[in-house]
């Protein structure tokens, strides 16, 4: 038994050791988004057009960054076709067919075209794709909002939702009927995608005086929150809190119940919001707040520094061996598993796999802070472990073989295309599989946090740019006008960041810097205000 898994830890070995792909392995992993990122590279390889039909029948997710590979693999003309008009810009559709153009446009591209380009697409596209030519009509409309508001809710979140920050500012803010607003309403994910629009674009301020009187009894907590904030925002107190008490009794997640109480004791100042909040297991901005405020202290931090290690055999680079725990553990932790765990996870290197196990044995009533590559960081500066340790929790709960769904790679997540081009900078030979090696993802990792402290100024900032590029950051938050001096800032802009995962991502990566802060400095008097305060917009003097 124990020849059988030295050999299978050789052959994951050498599958790992190049970029080339084998088949018969590749047939064995269990479908997930891991075997979907080796599907991509088989695709990319020296393969028959049947080998390429087989791989994705593989697949577990069929998106863009399968079919475009397999469509050059296949070489069929009608995949070329659809992939070919897939890629190619709108303002190069118009002198395609009306399929092409149908599986190319891209309404927020098509909101830029003159008047004369939208005809000449409309006239194609009328009679074979008569609902993409309703809303190219309205889109190309001389009054495209009286339009709008008369057409259908499919139609109207189409052209709302997708047709761009600057279409929108120009031709949509106008006050949107109340009726027509509950009639939305009824669609909850696309009205929350439209609310969320609306409350994050500064210039859309007659709209966000339409959504004061939104009828959120029956809609999803991060509406109702939504709707509160824009009410914060435009000094509607009495409203906002009305949306709070709705919002507090939708929340499911610490975390949410957390923020709700967080605003309404800014909007009250009654202290029975902070002392509940105080009360939180969930160490997030809010709860620090409150517990700093009431000078509570956090007992639920759980670090490594007094765990005695001892070295283990676990493969940290082969994902779908991490991908077997999560199945095992996929219907909680038993005290029997987590016993079986500890005798496996025993190692420094992988105290980050055991953290996860404890923190979901213990209903994530603690917060773990496991500091699994010290030895790898250790040569940089201080600030600088601090922050690798604080996005590498949030970003894979420090496991190296982590490969999420958009293909990011590795302890800190990076990028195919990012890891590529810092491979450029640092001048060494690139192989893809390297990055699901700790010292190597993290070494790209400073690479690139190298570039984003030399132009952001706070920990909040890169964290932003760490999830959506620098270019969001600087064009949908400094730039945009967010976190300037005024009432209840800076908490009120993180609200108004316009992406959900950016938004809810800082602010965990804010409170994981705190905390290891405390433990790489041994700095256990700094205060969590201290970070906030020092928040500050450099575009905003």
């Amino acid at each position: 038994m124990i020849k059988k898994i030295l050999l299978l830890v050789l052959f994951i070995s050498n599958i790992f050791a190049n970029t080339t792909i084998d088949k018969s392995w590749l047939e064995k992993q269990p479908r997930s988004y891991s075997k979907d990122f080796y599907i991509s590279l088989y695709l990319k390889q020296n393969i028959s057009s049947s080998d390429a039909i087989w791989a994705l029948g593989q697949a577990y997710k069929v998106n863009k960054k399968l079919l475009y590979p397999y469509a050059k693999a296949l070489k069929n003309v009608d995949t070329t076709y659809t992939i070919n008009c897939m890629k190619t810009k709108t303002k190069n559709l118009i002198n395609k067919d009306a399929t092409c153009i149908k599986l190319g446009i891209k309404l927020y591209q098509a909101a830029n075209l003159s008047k004369k380009q939208l005809n000449k697409i409309i006239k194609k596209v009328k009679k074979p794709y008569p609902l993409l030519a309703k809303e190219l009509e309205i889109i190309n409309s001389p009054i495209a909002f009286l339009d709008l508001v008369k057409s259908s809710p499919k139609v109207f979140f189409d052209i709302f939702n997708n047709s761009g920050a600057n279409f929108r500012i120009k031709n949509l803010n106008h006050h949107l009927p109340i009726k027509l607003l509950n009639k939305l309403s009824k669609h909850k994910y696309r009205f929350y995608s439209m609310v969320k629009i609306i409350v994050t674009t500064p210039q859309l301020n007659e709209l966000q005086q339409s959504l004061l009187h939104v009828n959120a009894k029956n809609l999803q907590h991060k509406t109702q929150f939504m709707l509160a904030i824009n009410a914060i925002k435009l000094n509607k107190n009495k409203i906002a809190s009305n949306y709070l008490k709705l919002a507090s009794k939708s929340a499911y997640f610490m975390f949410d119940k957390d923020k709700v109480l967080f605003w309404q004791y800014q909007l009250t100042k009654n202290n029975k919001y902070l002392e509940k909040l105080s009360k939180s297991w969930s160490n997030n901005i809010y709860s620090l707040y409150a517990k700093e405020k009431l000078n509570v202290k956090i007992t639920n931090l759980i670090y490594d520094t007094n765990k005695t290690y001892t070295d283990d055999n676990i493969t940290t680079n082969d994902p779908f061996y991490w991908l077997g725990v999560l199945k095992d553990i996929k219907n909680g932790v038993t005290k029997e598993k987590r016993e079986k765990y500890q005798k496996i996870f025993t190692s420094k290197r992988t105290s980050g796999y055991m953290a996860f196990i404890d923190e979901k044995y213990y209903g994530y009533k603690n917060t773990y802070l496991p500091n699994p590559y010290d030895n790898i960081i250790s040569k940089y500066p201080k600030d600088r472990q601090i922050l690798i340790n604080a996005l590498a929790k949030q970003e894979s709960r420090f496991i190296p073989s982590s490969l999420s769904s958009s293909y990011a790679m590795g302890v800190m997540q990076i990028m195919p295309f990012l890891s590529k081009a810092l491979a450029k900078e640092l001048n060494e030979p690139y192989n893809i599989l390297d990055q699901l090696k700790a010292p190597v993802n993290i070494k790209y990792a400073n690479q690139h946090l190298n570039y984003l402290d030399k132009h952001l100024n706070h920990v909040l900032f890169i964290a932003y740019a760490y999830n959506g590029g620098i270019g969001f950051t600087n064009r949908r938050v400094l730039k945009a006008g967010l976190f300037r001096k005024g009432k209840y800032e800076p908490y009120l802009s993180m609200e108004l960041v316009p992406y959900d995962e950016s938004k809810k991502y800082a602010k965990k990566v804010l409170v994981n810097y705190y905390f290891y802060n405390q433990l790489i400095n041994n700095d256990y008097t700094t205060k969590f205000s201290s970070f906030i305060k020092s928040i500050d917009n450099p575009y905003f003097k």
